[in-house]
């Protein structure tokens, strides 16, 4: 039964992504039209036409697809664009795991991790960058010029603070930049997945930066990689108290 749920959620994962629905809208009529030649509702001939059909268009597709010239790196790299609003992603969610240097555009979406997430009873954990620490005059350098990264951190831990107060929800702040950023969903479910953004260097515009999506049932070595990477940096950061008890014995 563990197997037909596992199949189930990765089917309903692909259709939902755009994956593979030639080869499930065939499968389907595939299925329809043997019940109906069970039953003798449909005659052997249009079974038979019915199967040429279905070969001819697994010919066509299969055919198309090598017409395709784009290499197959950019059928897998993808940009900030092509994930759409941040809260679509959020129905369904159970566990919420972010990391990024303000996390900012995650956080403008607070409202809807609330409803999404955090009020049917999930967990979201938030890492940013420590707004002390020595390190962000090197992250200043390395992102956007565009970016007021102190101005940008403020506005963050604003958001961070409120949502707080609500049950499941917690956040820690890091010493270092790491030169990427992540969203982890659902990292103890089949139908988890990371998604991976690679920093630049002074970019013009944050939407450039190249992103890629790591399901769990694609390549399960390097899910567990990153999920165990962001353990890791959640372990190294510290609490939000702490941080700010040591900035007040800094000061």
């Amino acid at each position: 039964m563990a197997a037909i749920g596992i199949f189930a959620r990765r089917t309903l994962d692909d259709v939902r992504r755009g994956r593979h629905r030639e080869a499930y809208a065939l499968f389907l009529i595939g299925v329809v039209l043997a019940g109906l030649g069970v039953i003798g509702v449909v005659d052997v001939p249009i079974l038979l036409s019915a199967m040429l059909l279905a070969l001819s268009f697994l010919v066509f597709h299969t055919a198309a697809e090598a017409s395709d010239q784009r290499p197959a790196l950019d059928q897998v790299l993808g940009s900030r664009q092509d994930f759409g609003a941040f809260s679509k992603l959020l129905p369904g969610v159970r566990d919420l795991r972010i990391y990024g240097p303000t996390a900012l555009n995650v956080l403008v979406n607070a409202a809807d991790i609330r409803r999404f997430v955090l009020d049917p009873g999930g967990t979201v954990k938030v890492v940013i960058l420590d707004e002390a620490a020595d390190g962000l005059v090197q992250a200043s350098m390395q992102l956007d010029d565009a970016l007021d990264l102190r101005g940008t951190l403020q506005n963050s831990l604003s958001a961070l603070d409120r949502l707080s107060a609500i049950p499941g929800f917690s956040y820690r702040k890091l010493p270092v930049s790491l030169g990427f950023s992540m969203v982890i969903v659902n990292q103890s479910e089949a139908d988890g997945y990371v998604i991976f953004e690679s920093h630049g260097f002074k970019d013009e515009n944050i939407a450039d930066r190249m992103h890629i999506v790591i399901g769990r049932y694609d390549s399960p070595r390097w899910f567990s990689y990153w999920v165990s990477r962001f353990d890791a940096i959640w372990d190294a950061a510290r609490p939000a108290a702490a941080a700010v008890n040591e900035t007040g014995r800094r000061g």
